[in-house]
């Protein structure tokens, strides 16, 4: 069974290198893919530099859901693997944990749920699981997904609900010792504390359009 990891990232050129060694020293991964999107830093030329690692770089930024998407498909494995670019903490051992249900064949999804980390990213997910950005998948079940360049922030909620509202097992695996910065450390305070207001109201405009009406928001993207 192949297995494709697909990182999208956004101005990662600091933090992708790390993420990158890890996987590639994870047996079970068979392909390797960055999409850097529409990064303006070197996020592509230090991804595309690790042996083993396809990059592409988009124009513009599509937004992680359109990266998502567009890596899965420069693909043909089984299974999806997404990983933020900015993990701290990542290990081949936490790879192989999340992989292991679905390479057994137990779920449909599994996501990777921090924990051990710090304390501001464990709250985060032990609150709201179905937000983490790490997870496997089958890739034929992702790309059913609709409209994952159109949900912003609700991304990750996006896929979580769809495999839930069509009765697909899903495992959660704990990722002990796994966190990422918080977006007040990578923006500043004043850029970051706003980023985070957006991920919020995106996130909760998603919850209230699934709940009350079965499908996302339609996210507008600035001109």
């Amino acid at each position: 069974m192949k297995v494709a990891a697909v990182i999208p990232a956004f101005n990662e050129e600091h933090r992708i290198g790390a993420v990158l060694k890890t996987l590639a020293a994870s047996p079970e991964i068979t392909d390797i893919i960055v999409v850097s999107d529409g990064s303006t830093d070197r996020t592509y030329e230090v991804a595309a530099a690790v042996p083993g690692v396809r990059a592409t770089q988009l124009p513009t930024n599509k937004g992680k859901g359109g990266a998502m998407r567009t890596g899965a498909l420069q693909t043909d494995a089984d299974i999806l693997l997404f990983f933020d670019a900015d993990l701290v903490g990542l290990t081949p051992q936490h790879v192989h944990d999340i992989l292991q249900p679905m390479l057994a064949g137990e779920a449909t999804m599994s996501m990777g749920i921090f924990q051990g980390g710090r304390w501001a990213t464990d709250i985060a997910q032990r609150f709201s699981p179905g937000i983490t950005g790490q997870r496997a998948i089958r890739r034929e079940i992702f790309l059913q997904i609709p409209n994952l360049e159109n949900v912003g922030y609700g991304i990750e909620l996006a896929i979580t609900y769809y495999v839930r509202h069509h009765d697909l097992v899903r495992k959660d695996v704990i990722l002990r010792g796994v966190t990422h910065p918080m977006k007040e450390e990578k923006l500043g305070w004043v850029r970051g504390a706003g980023s985070r207001m957006i991920m919020y109201w995106q996130m909760l405009r998603f919850r209230i359009s699934y709940e009350l009406y079965g499908r996302p928001p339609r996210i507008r993207k600035k001109k």
